[in-house]
């Protein structure tokens, strides 16, 4: 049976929509999941577990009433809607959690979620703030550390041949995700950046193995659209984004995100480990240095390195302008907002900044500067 874009599209948003999904009910028929909170946890050794890893978010919770009974009000919201969430057994379909030294909200979130909320295993796992060798042979241990608590705790055994399988599962999803990013480069792409983001999305709540399918699928058949053109090019950084709503109120007005420096997006699938050594010390390399988040402070990831990186990105993707979204209360990228802005200015790039909530709403002011912005651009 041929599927068009857009039936395959409406999976990818079943896929994208609040935890648990479909795929992950049908999943918890006869398998396990384990949830992690970041990019920066490599869940192929999930997945080598043969359980299935689940980006934990609160798409589609409208409150906070117990999340802002435990954390402060200048929290980050994202991990309030989250722990909210779990606080209402909305995440009792975990059979473990996965967190690390993120943030100091998503580590509050991690400390309450470990003494209020009965999941059967949890790990924290300890992610350097550097990609110096030290800093490599320290996430070695830690991955190796990891690797044995899935195995104790659920009587298993995660072999070297199947984190290599696994590592193989999920180079196969970032090729298709490069591919599919390539297309945006064009001068008419032919699918939108709400699409683009409901796929990242997607790929981070649906075995892998059924995502390759299905995008392998998508790009088969996107090739017969008509592509988008006459837009104003944007790309789009900044906090966690799991919403495509966020994306087409931007795109709604007119503009059209072609690229991003999200960790649902390229900082999610960039960067290939290799298979044919260490399993575990290709994915320390692999995580520690991929296109870098503001936690990471050292200079072979620092500011200059980020910066370095979406420069690259404007150019490739011919980027008229660029929109820096900022959880509100977020330390990290607070403080990379007024690093950027200057930079920016320089080199004549025009760029807009926004502070939002974790839910759509009030959108208002939003609405009124990006259209001022893209009247600028056009």
């Amino acid at each position: 049976m041929r599927f068009t874009p857009e039936d395959i599209i409406r999976k990818f948003e079943d896929a994208a929509g609040p935890l648990p999904n479909s795929w992950i009910t049908k999943w918890k028929e006869t398998g396990k999941v384990v949830g992690y909170f970041c990019c920066y946890i490599p869940d192929e050794i999930i997945h080598a577990a043969n359980m299935l890893p689940v980006r934990i978010t609160a798409r589609g919770h409208k409150e906070t009433t117990y999340g802002d009974a435990y954390l402060s009000r200048l929290n980050c919201a994202s991990a309030k809607y989250i722990l909210d969430k779990a606080l209402q057994k909305g995440f009792d379909f975990l059979d473990g959690l996965v967190a690390f030294n993120s943030c100091d909200h998503m580590r509050r979130l991690y400390d309450n979620w470990k003494y209020k909320v009965k999941t059967p295993y949890l790990h924290f796992l300890s992610v350097p703030h550097h990609v110096d060798d030290n800093a490599l042979d320290w996430f070695v241990k830690e991955l190796k550390n990891f690797k044995e608590s899935l195995e104790k705790h659920f009587q298993i055994q995660i072999t070297e041949e199947k984190l290599k399988a696994s590592i193989q599962v999920y180079n196969e999803m970032r090729r298709l995700l490069t591919e599919l990013y390539d297309l945006r480069k064009s001068e008419a792409p032919k699918f939108s950046g709400v699409e683009a983001l409901t796929i990242t999305t997607a790929a981070t709540a649906i075995p892998k193995e059924d995502f390759n399918k299905m995008l392998e699928q998508y790009l088969k058949e996107i090739t017969n659209r008509e592509g988008i053109e006459g837009k104003p090019r944007l790309m789009l950084i900044g906090s966690i984004l799991d919403d495509p709503s966020y994306v087409k109120i931007i795109e709604d007005l007119g503009g059209l995100v072609v690229t991003d420096s999200l960790c649902f997006g390229t900082r999610y699938f960039a960067n290939m480990p290799d298979t044919l050594e260490d399993p575990l010390e290709n994915l320390a390399a692999k995580y520690l240095r991929k296109s870098p988040c503001p936690r990471m402070i050292d200079s072979g990831s620092d500011f200059k390195v980020r910066q370095k990186y979406m420069l690259n990105m404007i150019k490739e993707f011919h980027v008229d302008g660029v929109i820096l979204e900022t959880m509100k209360f977020c330390d990290f990228w607070t403080a990379e907002r007024f690093m950027m802005e200057e930079p920016f200015k320089e080199l004549d790039i025009p760029f807009l900044t926004l502070e939002r909530e974790y839910i759509t709403t009030n959108v208002g002011q939003m609405k009124t500067r990006v259209q001022a912005f893209l009247e600028v651009l056009e």
